[in-house]
């Protein structure tokens, strides 16, 4: 993992193993050694980090041993602290080792090895993997071009994949995850690249998923974007939908979207994300990133505060809850941008599920303010490409016309794919369209062209 200042954090790296260590501690006015027993951290062939329910002096010298998972071998050592720090209840003790023998070191070099993430995550980018996975006593398993592929490597031990997910969390992020069972955040891999990272259970075990995400910005012409998606990122105030099933690329055409207002505008752009992916320098815009759960507890609570931190545009990584839907519509009518991914397939589903998040009593008033403050809505799909070397991008524009906020007034839903297919005069598109277009241009095959088609149709309202 890299500094802030782009250099290597760590020159040896460690991993996070939770074993019990027998620390000898000395007390000079008894004259007597004691046994206290601590329980480890991080461990490297360096040294070890442990927390212990007493203060010790630093530079202290102490006699340990521990005993390494599935190892017969009790290892013994002399460590010096280097460092104390107050943990609630407890104390967290870095140290060195000062005295080991050379085959211990051997043997906790050989575990570092084995439950090295960052191998496996230099194996992720090697590969063009938009995902990893870490599954329970199975091998490690990759997304390449949308497809799964099981890696040729050794089952993962269940107790090996906490410490091999654990090494890239802090002691805070830890206690929250074994306490909610679920953890979503994001590290920065080298200066090109960036993993999010969802860590979870599933039966019981400790469970992993790795996306990818490259740290440069692509162009709306690298994304195949529509050019009318410019168009909605020029917009002073409204609301801007970004949908799309989970892994289609919705928050990479947000950075896009954000990335150009930066290139353009003097504005200040607030972006509530879990976690953040993209990292945006500040151009002609002034960006301020807010992670949920690193420096705010929830989107619905950072959006209502969002307002008085004179923002023109607010980004929204996920409107999850009727708090939050409620927030952005009203500040898309106070005079806000507001651009917001939402999981649907298409235009209608978007629309239909946004307005069914409300009761049902409520449905034409959210329509009616749905048509005062909607400006489009942008479906998407990543279709894989006939050689099967990469994806594209297919869509869906629904451009909030005249027509179209009638239709949401009245509650006619069943009318803007007609609104869509005659909409070419504002830049309206279907997602039929837009894949027989890739299928015509020889880009995706028949196949591929069929089987989104019918995934399509399924979901047709």
């Amino acid at each position: 993992m890299l500094g802030k200042d782009g250099t290597e954090r760590r020159k040896k790296c460690r991993v996070f193993v939770r074993i019990p260590i027998v620390c000898a501690l000395a007390d000079p006015e008894a004259k007597i050694t004691r046994n206290k027993t601590a329980l480890s951290g991080d461990i490297s062939s360096q040294g070890i980090y442990f927390e212990i329910d007493e203060i010790l002096a630093l530079k202290t010298e102490i006699d340990i041993k521990f005993q390494l998972p599935h190892s017969n071998n009790i290892i013994i050592a002399t460590i010096k602290v280097m460092r104390v720090e107050a943990i609630k209840n407890n104390f967290g003790v870095g140290s060195v080792f000062t005295q080991i023998s050379d085959k211990d070191r051997a043997e906790i070099e050989q575990l570092v090895d084995r439950l090295n993430i960052n191998k496996l995550l230099a194996l992720t980018i090697e590969k063009g993997a938009s995902d990893l996975h870490l599954l329970a006593e199975q091998p490690p398993v990759m997304r390449i071009n949308g497809e799964l592929e099981i890696l040729d490597a050794q089952k993962i031990h269940v107790d090996e994949i906490p410490q091999l997910v654990f090494s890239l969390m802090n002691k805070d992020q830890i206690r929250l995850f074994e306490k909610e069972k679920e953890m979503d955040f994001g590290i920065q891999y080298d200066i090109q690249t960036r993993f999010r990272v969802n860590v979870h259970q599933q039966k019981g075990f400790v469970e992993a998923t790795f996306r990818l995400i490259e740290s440069k910005i692509f162009s709306f012409e690298e994304l195949k974007l529509p050019e009318v998606v410019k168009d909605l990122a020029r917009y002073k105030d409204g609301l801007v939908l970004i949908t799309g099933p989970t892994g289609s690329g919705k928050t990479t055409t947000i950075s896009a979207m954000v990335s150009l207002i930066n290139r353009e505008r003097k504005a200040v752009i607030i972006t509530l994300e879990r976690p953040i992916e993209y990292v945006h320098q500040n151009i002609k815009s002034i960006i301020k990133q807010r992670e949920v759960g690193v420096d705010t507890n929830s989107f619905s609570v950072a959006l209502k505060y969002s307002l008085r931190q004179d923002p023109n545009v607010i980004v929204i990584g996920e409107m999850d809850d009727i708090e939050t839907i409620k927030t952005a519509m009203i500040a898309a009518e106070a005079g806000y941008l507001v651009i917001a991914t939402f999981h649907a397939l298409d235009a209608i589903q978007a629309i239909d599920r946004l307005v069914s998040a409300f009761p049902p009593e409520n449905r034409r008033q959210i329509l009616s303010q749905l048509s005062n403050c909607l400006r489009g809505i942008v479906a998407q799909f990543l279709l894989p490409l006939k050689d099967k070397r990469g994806r594209i991008l297919a869509s869906e524009i629904l451009i909030a016309t005249d027509a179209v906020k009638r239709i949401l007034r009245k509650d006619e839903l069943f009318q803007l794919p007609t609104s869509i297919q005659t909409g070419a005069a504002f830049k309206m598109q279907s997602m039929s369209d837009s894949i027989r277009k890739y299928l015509e241009e020889g880009i995706i095959d028949v196949e591929t062209a069929m089987f989104y088609s019918q995934e399509l149709s399924k979901y047709a309202t």
